[in-house]
């Protein structure tokens, strides 16, 4: 499975599934977002900054619904690389 732009797979899930598509990552704040060349070109020329700019960005037409999604694909940097705990549960810990 290859990776591909993260508003182009919300937007149209159908297209642009070519092979060896150059895809940027970017980072917005916190976030590295996956972007292909004209995506990143339209939040550049957007001037935009922050994660929440960019979900602002690329929000439906008429809706409130953003094509970017909130959980990242790429890990950020710094985040916790140790495996979650058992739960908390008392039965879990047993």
């Amino acid at each position: 499975m290859h990776q591909r732009c993260e508003v182009c797979e919300n937007f149209r899930p159908e297209g642009d599934l070519k092979p060896g598509r150059t895809l940027e990552a970017v980072k917005f704040g916190d976030r590295i977002v996956l972007l292909c060349r004209a995506h990143a070109g339209i939040a550049q020329s957007s001037s935009v900054t922050s994660f929440e700019q960019l979900r602002e960005l690329y929000t439906e037409q008429n809706g409130s619904r953003s094509y970017v999604p909130r959980r990242a694909r790429i890990p950020t940097v710094g985040a916790a690389t140790a495996p979650r705990s058992a739960g908390r549960r008392l039965r879990d810990s047993a």
